[in-house]
């Protein structure tokens, strides 16, 4: 018996993917495919695109232009002179072919040199829509796996809180409990149903957030693995080197210098409208019977001259024009000027971000090894009757609360990190791999 090839193949996947369950997630292959899949770095790569054709439009303006311009037509003309008259019916053509090389055109000059400056922003811009898709990739990941870590605390603490409820009832069934042991168990089972319902939401909504990015439904999320997680402080280590790398390299900053020196080119560019322009020009021309009173005659034409154009009053157009520029410049450098202080600040919170994450997460790593210890002692004491029902409680809360700060001091040292590199132009796919080996298998 023979099996169909395509049902022997959908067998064989089938059989594939049970053996072998899908791979979860990773960040490194989010941010894969994130860069070919995410709408905003993809706009700015086509706006980038787009400007780079600014320079060979500008650079157009100072080359030779050609131009052929023609006419051929069928005429028809009555002529009256006294008592004679009589029509007329003839062809006629007039072809020119002309040739225009600018020699001096300062407002064609300045345009080029401000198109290059366009560019340069635009490449910069690019350069920062890559930092920043790396950064949103990565928040929203870590996003969802604060939310899912989050959310396991509040349902193992809402599982003890369901285990002391029972044994509290069955205590006070037997006569050796009390009705607040019961009322205490489920006050603190009911806030941590609700906890459970509003943390659900919230791994909902940053899965939607990091499917937005990648357009694309999520496999389980590779979880972050703390025996592989390196806490460090930054390389290197003074908040002042980090400020000034910054200042230096930071694409936003770089495209905002651009901004300014295109703003500065536009005022030389409207100043130079009151300079004189020339060409050198040069034209063929063959024409027949090109009025009425030539016709039958044929014209062959041959010029090459200089053009000369001094402008001498606009009406003020040009004035206008240069105090809007000015403050086009003022405007631009202000802009730099708040970008710069806002990158240091965002610089200096990050810096501080990793250097006391590294002292918060091994803090709150000791207060869960104490919490837990705290909870073991409560309960053993609660067996030899010398601790009660609420102090369980109040030692599972504490745990709770222990294991939810130490999950947010990890990822915010991972985020904190992550977009401290961003600042600088560094947040590159080595270094989104770096991270991406701090996680481990699949939630």
């Amino acid at each position: 018996m023979k099996l169909h090839i395509p049902l022997a193949a959908a067998f064989l996947g089938i059989s594939i993917s049970a053996a072998f369950p899908a791979r979860a997630d990773d960040l490194l292959s989010l941010y894969r495919e994130a860069v070919v899949a995410d709408a905003n770095y993809l706009a700015a790569q086509a706006d980038t695109q787009a400007r780079r054709e600014l320079m060979p439009q500008a650079r157009a303006q100072l080359l030779p232009s050609l131009s052929f311009n023609g006419s051929r037509s069928r005429n028809s003309t009555d002529q009256e002179s006294g008592s004679v008259k009589r029509d007329i019916d003839y062809n006629s053509y007039n072809y020119v072919l002309g040739v225009r090389q600018p020699i001096f055109r300062a407002n064609s000059y300045i345009a080029y040199k401000q198109s290059q400056a366009q560019v340069e922003g635009a490449e910069a811009t690019l350069r920062w829509a890559e930092q920043d898709v790396g950064t949103r990739v990565g928040t929203a990941y870590f996003d969802v796996l604060l939310a899912e870590a989050e959310l396991d605390v509040i349902k193992v603490q809402r599982d003890a809180y369901q285990k002391q409820l029972d044994y509290a009832q069955k205590a006070f069934q037997a006569g050796a409990g009390s009705r607040t042991d019961i009322d205490e168990a489920r006050s603190h089972l009911d806030l941590a149903a609700a906890q459970a319902i509003e943390l659900q939401y919230r791994v909902n909504y940053a899965q939607d957030a990091l499917k937005a990015i990648i357009n694309r439904a999520l496999t389980p999320l590779a979880r972050l693995d703390p025996g592989r997680m390196q806490l460090a402080r930054p390389d290197p280590d003074r908040l002042e080197d980090w400020i000034q790398m910054a200042e230096e390299v930071n694409p936003q900053l770089a495209s905002l210098r651009a901004s300014v020196e295109v703003a500065d080119r536009q005022v030389n560019k409207t100043l130079s409208n009151h300079l004189p322009t020339l060409d050198l020009v040069a034209e063929r021309s063959k024409s027949k019977s090109d009025g009425s009173n030539n016709i039958g005659t044929k014209n062959d034409t041959g010029m090459v001259g200089l053009q000369f154009n001094l402008p001498i009053f606009s009406g003020g157009e040009t004035i206008s024009t240069v105090r809007q520029a000015r403050a086009e410049l003022d405007k631009a450098r202000q802009q730099l000027e708040g970008a710069r202080r806002e990158v240091s600040l965002q610089v200096r919170k990050e810096f501080d971000g990793v250097t006391q994450g590294v002292h918060w997460v091994r803090a709150y790593e000791q207060a869960v090894q104490s919490s837990e210890q705290s909870l073991l002692s409560t309960r053993k004491g609660f067996q030899a009757g010398i601790r009660s029902t609420l102090d369980i409680l109040i030692a599972e809360q504490n745990l709770a609360t222990a294991r939810r700060d130490l999950n947010r001091g990890r990822y915010q040292y991972v985020l904190s990190r992550l977009r401290l590199l961003a600042l600088v132009g560094r947040l590159n796919e080595e270094e989104i791999g770096r991270f991406s080996s701090w996680l481990g298998a699949g939630g």
